[in-house]
């Protein structure tokens, strides 16, 4: 496990620095002190941050043992739910924050399955609302604008 602990924690710190550089990208608002990239950068240090304990866990010895098999076909649906990840990060500057996150949610329902399209399609529209008008109106965040909200 102690090799699995170090290759894992080496990927994400990798994922952190891609992430902290992409979300740079975002464009800064004049009117605010911080800009969209604030947040996503907290939460990409703070990965890296864990990541670095990993290794040091791992390194030190204490890695947890190694559990049970991964089920190729959950790997599978993992794997494209990574893929719908970095979708939404690229639909995210083109389309608004509030129409990628309702369509990166009902895409990742309909792979998880979730019965009934009326369903899918209001807890996705609900949640993407709510999302948007919390960080827009109450924190007070500048998200990323597009041809769409």
């Amino acid at each position: 496990m102690k090799k699995v602990d170090i290759g894992t924690g080496i990927g994400l710190i990798a994922l952190s620095v891609w992430l902290f550089l992409y979300v740079g990208q975002y464009k800064p608002k004049e009117i605010y002190i911080y800009g969209p990239d604030f947040f996503p950068r907290i939460l990409a240090v703070v990965m890296a941050f864990l990541s670095v304990c990993m290794i040091i866990n791992a390194l030190r010895g204490k890695s947890l043992p190694m559990g049970e098999r991964i089920d190729p076909r959950g790997f599978g649906r993992l794997l494209i739910s990574i893929g719908i990840c970095l979708g939404y990060l690229y639909l995210i500057k083109t389309l608004g924050f509030a129409s990628a996150t309702f369509i990166f949610l009902f895409v990742l329902m309909t792979l998880l399955r979730q019965k009934g399209l009326p369903k899918r399609i209001f807890s996705a529209l609900l949640t993407a609302i709510l999302a948007w008008a919390i960080m827009r109106y109450f924190l007070i965040i500048p998200l990323p604008e597009g041809l769409l909200l």
